[in-house]
C-alpha cells in the first residue's frame, strides 16, 4: 500500500512536461506513470498543478552553534520548506568556518534533530588545513569551498595552497572567485571613505582575475570546479567559450539577478554582499547567460543577518542578506513575465545542483528517488510584504515588489510539510544528503 498518491500531476523537468501519477511509500517515490496501481492511505488530485523535484539550495550560510540572535537550522529550515527548498547545503564564510573534522561534527550535530529540510555541508579549505580538508571530505562533506578573496584570516587561501588543493584532493572544489590582490587595492583606495560603494572596494576586476586563475588550474588538473556567485559580465566572457570543454560549473545568486549597485547605494550597508551588487549591464548579462543555458544553477546565498547586525557603518557591517524564502517567488515571477522558462527553472534549482554535487536520489522525479516534491501553479503576482518574511532576519530587500506566491504544497521525505507557505507538519526532520563518492 502506498502512503500518498498525487494524481494527474504535471511533472516538469528540463526535457519537458508529463502528466502522471506519483506514488510515495515511506520516504521514496515508488511509482511514476499512468494511474497508480494498488491502494493508498491518502490520494490527492494535482490537476492544474505543476510538480518539480524539491529545490536544492547549495549556498546557505548559517552561523556556528551557540551564536544567539542569528539564523539557526530550525529557523532557516522552516523558512526553506515554506518556499520549496527541501535540501540546504551549508557553505562557510569567514566568521563561521568549517575548517576541521571537529567543526564539521558540530555542524552535523546542530542540524540533526533541528533541520526540517534535508541538509549537507561544505568543507572549508584554507592555506594550512589540507589534511583536515581530506578528513572532512572522507567524513561526508559534499565539496570543499575556497575563498580566494584573502590570504589572511580564518579562511585565508594562498595561491600555493590552492595549487596543492587542486593536485592532492578529490571531489568538487567550490570557489567564491574574487582575487585577494584586487580587493586589497580596492580597500586601500577607499580606506578614508566612510561609506564607499562596495562595488569599488571589491571591484569587478577581482572577480575577473580569480576566474582567470581558476581556469588555469582546471586546465592543469582537470578538477571539477563550481564557481558560486557569478556577478559580472567579465566572468561570463571568460567562461562562455569553455562551456562543455572544461569541468567548470557556475551559479548565480538571486540578488545579483534582481538587484544592482544602485540598490546598494539606496540601502547602504544593509545590502553589503560579497561579491557586491554590480552595475546594471552586469545584471542584464547574467540574465542573458541564465536564459541561454550558460549558467548551471541558482543558490540563495542566504545569510540571516537581522537589521540590528546590518544597520551599522559600512566597515563594520557583515556581508550577506537573507534570501531562502524569496528565491522561488523571485524566479517564478520571472517565469510569469516570460524572462525564464519553467523547464529551465527546474533545471537550475533542482536537477543541476543534484548533478553537480553528486547527490544520491535527489533532483529527479522517478521511481527509487527521494520523495522531495514541490507542487505549484503559475498563479498571479502579489505584493511581497514584511509579514511574508519567514527567516529570522525579518527583513528583505524585496518587500514591496510583486512576487509569485510560495508553493501550494511541499513534500519532504514523503511527508507533506507545507501548504501555501505555511508549515503544516513541524515534526518532520531532514536527513543528511550523501554524495555518489561517499
Amino acid at each position: 500500500m502506498y502512503d500518498l498518491v498525487i494524481q494527474d500531476a504535471t511533472i516538469v523537468s528540463h526535457t519537458g512536461r508529463l502528466v502522471a501519477d506519483i506514488a510515495i511509500k515511506g520516504k521514496t517515490i515508488a511509482y511514476v506513470g499512468p494511474r497508480a496501481p494498488g491502494r493508498a492511505r491518502e490520494k490527492m488530485s494535482a490537476i492544474g498543478q505543476f510538480v518539480m523535484p524539491g529545490i536544492i539550495d547549495s549556498s546557505v550560510h548559517l552561523r556556528v552553534p551557540g551564536n544567539e540572535g542569528y539564523e539557526s537550522w530550525e529557523t532557516a529550515s522552516r523558512a526553506a520548506i515554506s518556499a520549496g527548498v527541501t535540501t540546504m547545503l551549508d557553505r562557510p564564510t569567514g566568521d563561521r568556518p568549517t575548517v576541521d573534522l571537529a567543526s564539521l561534527k558540530a555542524r552535523r550535530s546542530a542540524a540533526k534533530g533541528s533541520s526540517r529540510a534535508n541538509f549537507g555541508f561544505w568543507a572549508a579549505a584554507t592555506k594550512d588545513n589540507l589534511d583536515e580538508t581530506r578528513r572532512m571530505l572522507d567524513a561526508g562533506a559534499i565539496a570543499c569551498h575556497v575563498d580566494m578573496s584573502s590570504e589572511d584570516g580564518l579562511l585565508g587561501m594562498t595561491d600555493a595552497a590552492l595549487q596543492t588543493l587542486f593536485a592532492e584532493t578529490q571531489g568538487v572544489i567550490g570557489a567564491q572567485a574574487e582575487a585577494a590582490s584586487a580587493i586589497a587595492a580596492g580597500r586601500a583606495a577607499n580606506a578614508d571613505v566612510e561609506a564607499p560603494e562596495h562595488n569599488l572596494v571589491r571591484p569587478p576586476a577581482a572577480a575577473e582575475a580569480a576566474v582567470t586563475r581558476l581556469i588555469e588550474l582546471v586546465r592543469e588538473t582537470n578538477r571539477n570546479v563550481h564557481i558560486s556567485s557569478l556577478s559580472t559580465a567579465r566572468e561570463l566572457t571568460l567562461l562562455d567559450p569553455l562551456k562543455g570543454d572544461l569541468p567548470i560549473t557556475t551559479e548565480i545568486s538571486p540578488h545579483h539577478l534582481f538587484l544592482n549597485a544602485d540598490a546598494q547605494k539606496k540601502f547602504g550597508a544593509k545590502l553589503k554582499i560579497d561579491p557586491p551588487l554590480r552595475d546594471e549591464l552586469d545584471r542584464r548579462a547574467l540574465w542573458t547567460a541564465l536564459k541561454r543555458n550558460r549558467v548551471d544553477a541558482v543558490g540563495s546565498g542566504h545569510a540571516g543577518y537581522r537589521s540590528k547586525h546590518k544597520n551599522v557603518g559600512y566597515w563594520d557591517a557583515p556581508s550577506g542578506i537573507p534570501g531562502l524564502d524569496t528565491m522561488f517567488p523571485l524566479l517564478m515571477s520571472a517565469v510569469h513575465h516570460g524572462r525564464l522558462g519553467l523547464e529551465r527553472m527546474v533545471a537550475i534549482l533542482s536537477e543541476n545542483p543534484a548533478r553537480i554535487f553528486g547527490l544520491k536520489k535527489k533532483g529527479v522525479i522517478a521511481q527509487g528517488y527521494d520523495a522531495d516534491l514541490v507542487l505549484f501553479t503559475e498563479g498571479t503576482l502579489a505584493r511581497f510584504e514584511k509579514a511574508d518574511v519567514v527567516t529570522k532576519a525579518r527583513w528583505s530587500p524585496y518587500v514591496g515588489r510583486e512576487l509569485a506566491p510560495k508553493p501550494d504544497l511541499v513534500v519532504v521525505n514523503g511527508r507533506i510539510v507545507a501548504r501555501a507557505g505555511e508549515l503544516v507538519d513541524d515534526e518532520v526532520r531532514g536527513t543528511e544528503v550523501k554524495t555518489k563518492r561517499g
